[in-house]
């Protein structure tokens, strides 16, 4: 439950690229059931992303996870940095030996090959009510380094305690194993599915902790927001449109109703009570 841009708007269809996108997740009251474990995950799909071919680099499409995992203990949340990324270039394709993990050093574990690539960050925060998480995540073309003319995606997770910053980092970047070819660019697709069958949406979504549980949340009041950088721009654009579910994860949360709200800017807001969603468009 949470945000999610489809590029649909009642029945017309729209599109747009983007390189770089911003969410967050403010919340202001929060009780967690069962495992007392929820995940915000930022789910996006990248296009573009060069890898090695048979004999030429062929243009990949991934799904790019950035999920902060947050568990309650009494009043006291800890926050963990984590991210995934599946290949979508196929239903039968997989993440076997395509990838440079960790270049930033700060992932205490990843693993996942051949299924998929996953990086734990070395942080754990550790903060209280309120409290905001911001996820951003970026795609572009490497300029220098080991990998450089590689494409690669930068994963951020910061934690708020009210304005005051709790934790965070800019914790991994991947790199893949292909050289761009042309001048082209990597990015994240709105609008339309992929070869894998699932939409390309851009969502900012609580759902269960993993492997496609589902847990019960008692109490919530928070807010969530997202944005994203059109390919070539950079300035910072509200997405237009967001319905009340994501659809792409397996996980999922109960006992939440998304509404939304709109600021004194036109900036549009989707906002999280306890109660039951029908999975509608919310603006």
């Amino acid at each position: 439950m949470g945000i999610a841009d489809y590029g649909v708007n009642k029945k017309t269809d729209y599109s747009y690229k983007a390189s770089e996108f911003l969410s967050w997740a403010n919340f202001t009251k929060l009780t967690i059931g069962g495992s007392k474990e929820i995940t915000v995950q930022q789910n996006t799909v990248a296009y573009g992303v060069y890898e090695v071919g048979k004999g030429r680099a062929i243009s990949g499409v991934y799904w790019i996870q950035d999920v902060p995992v947050i568990t309650q203990a009494g009043t006291s949340y800890t926050i963990q940095l984590e991210n995934n990324i599946w290949n979508f270039s196929s239903t039968t394709a997989e993440m076997s030996g395509t990838i440079f993990g960790n270049q930033q050093g700060d992932c205490s574990q990843t693993g996942g090959q051949p299924t998929f690539y996953y990086c734990v960050g070395a942080q754990t925060i550790t903060t209280t009510l309120p409290f905001s998480i911001e996820m951003i995540v970026t795609t572009s073309v490497l300029t220098s380094g080991t990998h450089s003319g590689a494409s690669d995606v930068t994963f951020a997770i910061y934690v708020y305690h009210g304005s005051t910053l709790a934790g965070g980092a800019e914790y991994d970047s991947v790199a893949f194993n292909g050289k761009v070819k042309g001048g082209a660019s990597p990015w994240f697709q709105v609008g339309g599915s992929n070869p894998y069958g699932l939409n390309d949406d851009a969502e900012t979504v609580m759902c269960g902790p993993g492997g496609g549980s589902s847990t019960p949340i008692s109490k919530v009041s928070a807010t969530m927001s997202e944005f994203y950088f059109p390919t070539g721009s950079s300035t910072r654009t509200p997405i237009p449109h967001a319905w009340s579910a994501g659809s792409d994860t397996a996980e999922t949360v109960s006992g939440v109703k998304m509404s939304a709200s709109t600021t004194t800017s036109g900036i549009h807001t989707g906002v999280a009570k306890s109660g039951t969603d029908v999975n509608k468009q919310l603006f």
